[in-house]
């Protein structure tokens, strides 16, 4: 297949999608975006990225209506013509083009993207023995339920844990508790319950988050979001990370600390079954 996009209303060849050098997203990361997964073409949890891309455009004040846009047929058809079975959906919604300065000039046209790619597989390997992940402390903005495109610090977290041997960054705020990874939520088996962070502003509101809290109480696992200290994580039973192209992701250690065997453990197994149905 070859990656195909979607720009201001015409599907065309990703090298054929240009935007403008003043475009806000470019000049200054003022834009929105959400990364939605198709399998077996099927997107899952469609209108909760939808949702959730309502939600980040009215947080920055982007005047556009998404139902106006009709996204869900530009996904359909999108997926149908990239001639893959499992695709991985960009949005990107930007406030449009105009002279730089701060200011923005009234009754700007949103610029619309949507790329259509592949879906990235994830490592058996690496699911089977899980990853490793170093603490840091938080150095990003301060609204990360916002799905902005300004992920420079994400970027930066992610490239120095990476250059040292570890998976991906886990992020502490300043009381030392746990938040999430740059592009992860965050779950821990303590004293047999399945934790996970509160819904707030320092995390992002995953949708695969609320499947994997769903999923715990059709299997009868009992689950509670409340905070959680990094040290208690650390001497947890068991952490995994879930997102919208990992799925789950089992925590083998943090900081060079073991968790429990080092192996998924038994909760982790028995979630990761809901994700083999293609689409869910």
């Amino acid at each position: 297949m070859q990656p195909i996009a979607y720009l201001n209303g015409v599907f065309c060849g990703m090298e054929e999608a240009k935007v403008s050098i003043e475009d806000r997203g470019f000049q200054f990361a003022d834009g929105v975006y959400e990364v939605i997964a198709a399998r077996s073409r099927q997107p899952f949890r469609l209108r909760q990225h939808l949702e959730r891309l309502q939600r980040s455009a009215d947080a920055i004040g982007l005047a556009v209506d998404l139902d106006s846009l009709t996204l869900p047929k530009v996904i359909d058809e999108g997926i149908a013509r990239c001639g893959c079975d499992d695709v991985m959906v960009y949005i990107q919604l930007t406030r449009g083009a105009a002279p730089r300065t701060l200011e923005c000039p009234a009754a700007m046209r949103p610029t619309v993207v949507v790329t259509f790619r592949a879906l990235p597989v994830f490592s058996h390997e690496l699911r089977e023995r899980g990853v490793a992940l170093r603490s840091v402390r938080d150095t990003r903005w301060a609204y990360c339920s916002v799905k902005s495109v300004s992920l420079l610090a994400n970027v930066l977290l992610k490239r120095e844990t990476q250059r040292d041997g570890f998976f991906d960054a886990l992020i502490i705020g300043p009381d030392d508790l746990v938040r999430e990874t740059t592009s992860a939520n965050v779950f821990a088996v303590v004293n047999g319950i399945l934790r996970t962070p509160p819904l707030s502003e320092h995390i992002l509101h995953g949708v695969t988050r609320d499947y994997v809290l769903e999923c715990a109480q059709d299997a009868g696992i009992e689950r509670r979001e409340e905070q959680m200290l990094l040290r208690d994580v650390i001497v947890a039973e068991e952490v995994f990370l879930c997102s919208t192209t990992k799925d789950i992701v089992p925590v083998s250690s943090i900081d060079g600390q073991t968790i429990a065997s080092g192996l998924p453990g038994p909760v982790t197994r028995r979630l990761l079954r809901f994700f083999a149905p293609p689409g869910r």
